[in-house]
């Protein structure tokens, strides 16, 4: 294990932690990067998606594709969103030693993947909608992910007869305007905010927030260029070796 983060910042986050009761965490890119996915809108997997489709990520998995051409929209879905295979991390152990500990209060889930089974965290919100929740946009009967996955081509709903929607932010879409406010208040009264990698979106919402009390906050992010005036620390390490390190 190799960490490049100063001794003394380490200790500085881990004391906060220690003295800490309402700790916010948000879930992003970087967390199912480790747990073995895949950056879809990377500039390689950029060129591999518009090699074997036609199309990039971003035009993909719009609203616009999936109303224009369903067909190919469940195609890419299916091979390369459904099918990545996310494993559990020690990032993971780390959350649920903060929970048991009584710090935990909110774990906010930037990417479409949920957290993984095994991890029962007492407060998650799904903030872009969770890949497990499949309805019909007619009658609202619910699917389970598995039937998409096992039926050729587009599954369509056996009442309706309607495409079956997965219950997912797409691009061009808003965030649920309950979520959004759910996610403000969690992050507004939060002692400290560890947010986790990169959202999908860039959408930046755990930054537009205002405390009315001091807060740490704490962006692990491999981009070397990311700039951020608005978090305290940048920590750059993996995040799966870096929290075992900061929670006691």
């Amino acid at each position: 294990m190799s960490i490049q983060t100063d001794k003394r910042i380490i200790n500085y986050i881990k004391k906060k932690i220690r003295d800490s009761n309402n700790i916010v965490v948000v879930i992003g890119l970087e967390m199912l990067l480790e747990g073995g996915g895949v950056d879809l809108d990377s500039n390689p997997e950029h060129y591999r998606l518009e090699d074997e489709y036609g199309y990039g990520m971003e035009e993909m998995f719009s609203t616009s594709f999936f109303n224009a051409k369903v067909d190919k929209f469940y195609r890419f879905y299916k091979n390369e969103i459904l099918s990545m295979k996310i494993n559990a991390t020690l990032a993971y152990n780390a959350l649920m030693k903060l929970q048991n500990q009584g710090k935990l209060k909110t774990v906010i889930n930037q990417n479409f993947h949920s957290v993984p089974e095994k991890f029962h965290f007492n407060h998650v919100i799904d903030l872009n909608g969770n890949l497990n929740i499949n309805q019909c946009p007619r009658c609202n009967k619910s699917f389970e992910v598995g039937q998409i996955m096992k039926s050729e081509g587009v599954l369509v709903c056996d009442d309706c007869k309607a495409p079956i929607r997965p219950s997912i932010r797409l691009i061009g879409e808003r965030i649920d305007t309950k979520l959004m406010t759910e996610v403000a208040t969690a992050c507004e009264i939060a002692d400290i905010l560890l947010i986790l990698g990169r959202n999908i979106y860039n959408d930046r919402l755990e930054y537009m927030t205002t405390q009315e009390h001091e807060q740490l906050k704490v962006l692990f992010s491999k981009d070397e260029m990311e700039t951020n005036d608005k978090v305290n620390f940048i920590i750059r390490d993996d995040i799966c070796e870096f929290l075992p390190l900061i929670i006691d």
